[in-house]
Formats: structure tokens, sequence, C-alpha cells
């Protein structure tokens, strides 16, 4: 190699010729084949990119942060009063049963009730002469009314079964002997909650004078047909959407929220996923396991950072982050302009070095969410072994010109 340096230096034609290799070597080091750019380039890349995004080094304060992310319904799904009612609503379908004692029944035939007094006609104790007439269900219509024989159409809408027998009773006065009157709920439509999606008997489910929570209403449909930590559960109210996680949903009670009348709820089968990608043994997307998966999980699922390639001080987690938690992340020269309208979610990258100890401990305080990719850059010398092979192909073609020309 000397004596090769020594002609070279000597020869001003294989001089130049060198140095034009060497240069083109130097210009293609960025072309050269690579697993994952390296923590420089992604530094330097920062702000020479039309997509805008902003790197931060993890520390016990970006995790104590990180930890407020819990889902939620949000606070549209619990405002406002609501008290759980029976209340008759129209395609609710009714069934009523009208009593009456002594005299000329108008709704015969008659009936003997045992343990009244002994006011037959026939002198048994314990009987009276009454008519119990069952009047077939029927749906309460759009106006809130209902048929009734000898009174016509009785309004109930809005009105509790025992409220709506009440009233029937006073319309039949001076009609019926002593008329009493029982309603009773056949089918409940319109006080209900319709159920569809992953469930295992996807139905309207009637809300009850209790009142209902989701997971009520899920439970009455059958159950979810996956995994907790895999399923959705989407609430349609009016305008509003909400969509939580089943797993959290069991998790918090405070997200198990009371549902009302025309509320839909919906499951869905999402399979949650991560990507590990960059010099790591195990390239791959990879699904969650169980409910929870910590960052240091994440990066054993993949084998680690490759130990001739990778670069452990520069692992990255590429995150889009709800704005509420990356105002509190970022630093403060990252953030919008106050007058400006803050994003919905803020493009990160969280950098951990995995040199030094508090790394690994950040790792695992570190939760994956859906979708988050995590890159083990390549080392710096990677690349600079690579320009040397190819300075030394370089060389390798000069010596063997110079001793085609000798």
């Amino acid at each position: 190699m000397v004596g090769w340096l020594r002609d070279c230096a000597a020869s001003p034609k294989l001089r130049t010729g060198v140095a034009l290799l060497v240069a083109g070597g130097l210009a293609a080091c960025a072309a050269l084949p690579a697993s994952a750019p390296t923590a420089i380039e992604l530094t330097a890349s920062t702000g020479n990119s039309d997509f805008s995004y902003s790197i931060v080094s993890m520390n016990a304060g970006v995790v104590s942060v990180l930890d407020r992310f819990h889902p939620t319904f949000g606070p549209g799904f619990r405002s406002g009063p609501y008290r759980p009612t029976n209340a008759l609503q129209p395609g609710d379908s009714v069934a009523i049963t009208v009593y009456e004692t002594g005299g000329q029944n108008l709704f015969p035939p008659p009936a003997v009730v045992p343990g009244a007094p002994a006011t037959s006609p026939n002198g048994n104790v314990g009987a009276i002469s009454t008519g119990a007439s069952n009047i077939p269900p029927q749906v309460v219509e759009a106006d809130g009314t209902i048929f009734v024989p000898f009174v016509g159409r009785v309004k109930v809408g809005g009105l509790t079964p025992g409220q709506a027998g009440a009233r029937i009773e006073k319309d039949l006065e001076g009609k019926a002997v002593g008329p009493q009157v029982l309603v009773s709920l056949y089918n409940s439509q319109g006080n209900a909650v319709t159920v569809g999606g992953e469930v295992n008997a996807a139905k309207p489910v009637p809300i009850g004078s209790r009142g209902e929570r989701v997971l009520d209403v899920i439970a009455a449909a059958g159950g979810a047909k996956y995994p907790a930590y895999e399923t959705y559960v989407q609430v349609v109210r009016r305008a509003q959407v909400g969509k939580v996680l089943l797993q959290t949903i069991i998790n918090n009670p405070a997200e198990n929220i009371y549902v009302r009348p025309h509320d839909q709820v919906y499951l869905s089968h999402n399979p949650r996923t991560f990507a590990v990608l960059g010099a790591t043994r195990k390239v791959s997307l990879f699904p969650f396991a169980y409910e929870k998966v910590t960052l240091a999980e994440a990066i054993a699922q993949a084998g680690g950072p490759i130990d001739q390639v990778g670069d452990p001080s520069g692992i990255y987690l590429f995150r889009f982050e709800p704005w509420f938690i990356a105002k509190d992340v970022l630093p403060p020269d990252a953030l919008p302009p106050l007058a400006a309208k803050p994003p919905e979610f803020v493009p990160i990258l969280y950098k951990i070095d995995m040199r030094a100890a508090d790394g690994y401990f950040l790792t695992q305080a570190v939760q994956m969410r859906d979708k988050d990719v995590v890159l083990v850059t390549n080392a710096p010398s990677v690349q600079i072994n690579k320009l040397m092979l190819s300075v030394r192909g370089f060389t390798g073609i000069a010596s063997d010109l110079k001793r085609a020309v000798n």
C-alpha cells in the first residue's frame, strides 16, 4: 500500500484518476445501501422536509406526561341530566287488561277472584262477579296514542304503564263498572338501544327503569365475539360519536357510561399492531398479544439491535400524539403560535438511549399504542465501513490499471 501511494504521488495521471474515484465514492456515501438512517441523519432532516415533525428525548418527565393518555368517550356523553324511565314511547307495544266489578259489565265475560267478599249472586264466599278482559297488544303510534274500545284514542306517550292505566280508568268512568286497568309493556322499541357489530346476538336492547350502562347492553346482546383488548366500542348519540377500547371500559368504571334511548352501540374487531423497523434482527409488524405491551417488550420481540449494525443509543418511537399530550412534551419553540388553531395530532419522534441504564427503565415504563413505529437506527460507523470498502475497491481497480499500463 505504501509503495502504491508513492507511485500514485509520482504519477500525476494516476493521482488524478484516484482522486476522481475517491471523490465519487464520497459523493455516493449517502446512496449506499442501509437498513435504516443514522441518528445524525434523522436529526439533520427535521428542518429539511415538507412534513414537519419534532424529536424529543425520552426522560422521566416525558414518561409521566405520556401516562396521561387515556382515551375516553368524552364529557359530552356524561353531561346533561338524564333519569332512566320506563315511559312509553312511539314504537312500544302494550297490552291492556280491564277489570270490572258488579252489575252489568261493559267488558264480559265475568271471572272469579278468590279472597273477595261474598257478594256474588250464587252466594259463593270469597268471590265476586267480575269482568277481566284483555285487549290485544298494540303499538304506540307516532303521535303517542293507542286505541281503547268505548273510549277511542288515548294519549299514553311519555306516561309510565301505571300512569297510562290510570288515564284509561278515568276515561272509562261512567262507561264501565268500577274499572281497574292494567297496562303492560309487551315489547319496548322506542325506549331501547341498538347493539350491533361484533357481538354474538345483535339486537335492540330495552332500557329499564334502573338504567343500563354500556357493558349491560353488550352483555344483553350476547357479549363481544373477540377479546376485549382487540375490540372497540363506538357509541353514536345524535351528532356525537365516541370510540373507546372495550378493555378500557372494563378497567375504568367511569367509561362505563349510561346509555340513552336511540343510542347506537357498535362493536368492531380491530387487532392492534405496532411495527419495528431498521437495524433489528426481525423487521416485522407485531400484534398486541395481550392488553398492554411496553416499548422494551416491543424491542425484545424484534430481537433488539443487530450487534454489527444497530445503534442502541439511537432508538426512536414514531407516534402521532394528540394535542393535549404534545403541548406538554414539545419545547416551547416547537409549539404553533397561540393565535393559530392547534392541530389535532402532532408527529413526534421520541429518542431513547439504551446505552445508558436509565434507557432500559424508561422503555419499560412507556406503553405501546396501536400503529406505533419503532426504528432502530444504524450506527454511524456502519456507513464509514461501507465507504472504506468502496475506497478499497477503487484502489484495487487503480492498482489493476497500473499493472496493466506497466
